[in-house]
């Protein structure tokens, strides 16, 4: 049997390793690293190391970011990564079990709350369109039941939040 080595390979025969092309970053806290798979976020790009406060910094940014721009991001990520499952990328982003697959629910909601949930990112709404209530609203199934309870939802945000429109003549 003979053996073809690469040029420059270990003359003894002993298997060496390979250079991988899978992008990855460490993000390291106090004495451990943990390495994460994957393109490192736009917003940590510049950075050389990501350390543990930095990378709390991000969480604590993504938990700010809206349902529907966590349900976007993840399903941009899926379609660059070429995967097929939620839980493919729940394991990939480290995610606890579902987020994903209840992130990406929201996205088969009718187009008109999609929209409406893009176009007006305003304090009261954004505070009051949480996961669990565009969740809910997709129980209702047919369309024009959930637009309904969702003009519903809406005033009642503007309620909570003390915008009060005024009276139409």
């Amino acid at each position: 049997m003979v053996r073809h080595q690469a040029p420059g390979a270990n003359p003894s025969g002993a298997s060496r390793s390979l250079r991988v092309a899978t992008p990855c970053y460490s993000v390291s806290g106090g004495k451990r690293s943990r390495l994460v798979v994957g393109d490192k976020p736009d917003l940590l790009k510049h950075l050389e190391r990501v350390d543990r406060k930095i990378w709390e910094q991000y969480q604590n940014h993504l938990k700010r970011t809206t349902p529907l721009e966590r349900a976007e991001f993840y399903a941009r990520q899926m379609e660059a990564m070429g995967l097929k499952s939620a839980a493919a990328l729940e394991r990939l982003l480290k995610e606890p079990p579902l987020r994903v697959w209840r992130a990406l629910k929201i996205l088969e909601l009718p187009e008109p709350v999609l929209q409406f949930l893009r176009e007006h990112r305003t304090p009261e709404h954004v505070r009051y369109f949480t996961e669990r209530k565009l969740l809910a609203l997709l129980r209702l199934r047919e369309p024009r039941r959930i637009w309904r309870r969702f003009q519903e939802m809406v005033a009642e945000a503007e309620q909570e939040a003390g915008v009060w429109k005024a009276p139409s003549r």
